[in-house]
């Protein structure tokens, strides 16, 4: 996809990156989901990238933690993300597609794999989230992502940009079946 044909809202978070680069937590963001409960819960995730289309973006998590069960009942799920340094707000309604192993999906799991750190890939390892310590069992650690390593593909369908520098700007961008459809309004 070029500039010209991207999305005002992809074009704008592009930009937004671009201009935080320094500033490494700009690369976190909020994480909303709908807990088995039916409360609210937001959890603070790392961007992995985009999808070679750039249609969505990606983060990762362990195939045994809460948001899983969570994005299995519900894969509706809202990013919030604030940019320090251009005063840019993004809030991304988006449908969340969780890649296991598998397949039609480990060659995106791969990638991202190869990415991580000794220390990050580690975590995939430990024994499950939310036991109490010493319980549970560590897996043998093997070269390859285990069945444990889960990436999340946040497909955005709704996207709020708000622009808090000197002048005030407020785009909407909704994704409709012909595509993106942007409107500006009041902030």
């Amino acid at each position: 996809m070029t500039e010209a044909e991207a999305p005002v809202w992809l074009q704008q978070l592009k930009s937004a990156i671009r201009g935080n680069r320094r500033d490494a937590h700009n690369r976190y963001f909020q994480f909303a989901t709908l807990g088995l409960d039916g409360k609210p819960r937001v959890r603070m995730v790392v961007f992995r990238g985009f999808s070679l289309s750039e249609t969505s973006f990606f983060i990762i998590t362990d195939a045994r933690s809460e948001k899983m069960k969570e994005l299995a009942q519900c894969p509706d799920v809202e990013v919030s993300w604030y940019f320090t340094r251009t005063r840019e707000q993004f809030r991304l309604q988006c449908s969340a597609v969780a890649l296991t192993h598998g397949a039609d999906v480990d060659s995106q799991r791969d990638v991202l794999w190869k990415g991580l750190s000794d220390s990050a890939k580690a975590q995939f390892f430990w024994p499950e989230p939310g036991l109490p310590v010493d319980e549970g069992q560590s897996l043998e650690i093997t070269a390859q992502p285990p069945k444990t390593f889960a990436v999340i593909e946040c497909r955005p369908q709704r996207v709020d940009h708000l622009v808090l520098a000197k002048t005030q700007r407020r785009t909407l961008s909704e994704l409709m079946e012909s595509g993106w459809i942007a409107i500006s309004v009041n902030p």
